[in-house]
């Protein structure tokens, strides 16, 4: 079982080095923490697909998802005085022969003690939220790294993982994930019209994985456009 970062959940909470909880909230953080350990049910589904890149155009592909980047569009701008950074999605898989479709949930209990928690305690229903997104992260990161470990196995290499709505990923990608993982079926997880999950505690991603080692690309908070002012971002601005 995945062990749910108390410093996470304290940066979901709305700490973010700046100050720090006081005696009272660190510990209905803790007492919610251990609740949701105890009574959550995490799930994963995944599948590897070959990564197809396409001559002549700077795009690929995988399970019949179309990732383009008008590179020559681009270029065209940059000779103009225009320069736009290629797409993060496609740099961050660039290279790369094979991906990983992912998708985790730690179940609906979670969003079912915050529902309850906010008919009493509406400090109490924060903590459970912060400590659900800690969980669900943390539940991931397991995933991530038995992903790689067994990409390893295989001579290759695991680049950083990367969810729709971050960059340049649409979050319309979320009806393919849920289609081909079958998320209902498999995890519980479905989509509402917005393409918001349900359970919310919940996240995809995919990870491309690669015959050759790099450096590790920008993943998360430091690729996503919203970083510099997402209540929730690991970088500090």
């Amino acid at each position: 079982m995945a062990e749910i970062s108390r410093s996470e959940a304290r940066r979901f909470l709305g700490y973010r080095g700046i100050s720090e909880p006081d005696e009272r909230v660190e510990r209905i953080l803790e007492e919610c923490i251990q609740e949701l350990q105890e009574k959550a049910s995490p799930k994963e589904v995944h599948m590897t697909f070959p990564l197809e890149w396409e001559k002549g155009f700077c795009a690929c592909s995988f399970a019949g998802i179309r990732v383009p980047d008008q590179l020559r569009e681009r270029e065209r701008e940059a000779k103009q005085g225009c320069p736009v950074p290629p797409g993060g999605l496609l740099k961050n898989l660039k290279g790369c022969s094979e991906i990983v479709m992912l998708a985790v949930t730690i179940g609906p209990e979670a969003d079912l003690l915050v529902r309850r928690a906010e008919i009493r305690d509406v400090l109490r229903a924060y903590a459970f939220q912060a400590a659900g997104a800690a969980y669900a992260e943390a539940w991931c990161d397991e995933v991530n790294e038995r992903i790689r470990q067994e990409a390893a196995e295989r001579g290759l290499y695991a680049r950083p993982r990367f969810s729709p709505g971050y960059g340049d990923f649409p979050l319309e990608a979320q009806k393919d994930f849920s289609r081909i993982l079958d998320m209902p079926k498999k995890i519980g997880v479905s989509l509402s019209e917005s393409l918001l999950m349900t359970p919310t505690k919940s996240i995809t991603a995919v990870i491309g994985l690669s015959k050759e080692k790099t450096d590790c690309h920008r993943a998360g908070c430091e690729e996503c456009s919203m970083s510099g002012t997402c209540a929730f971002s690991r970088i500090d601005v």
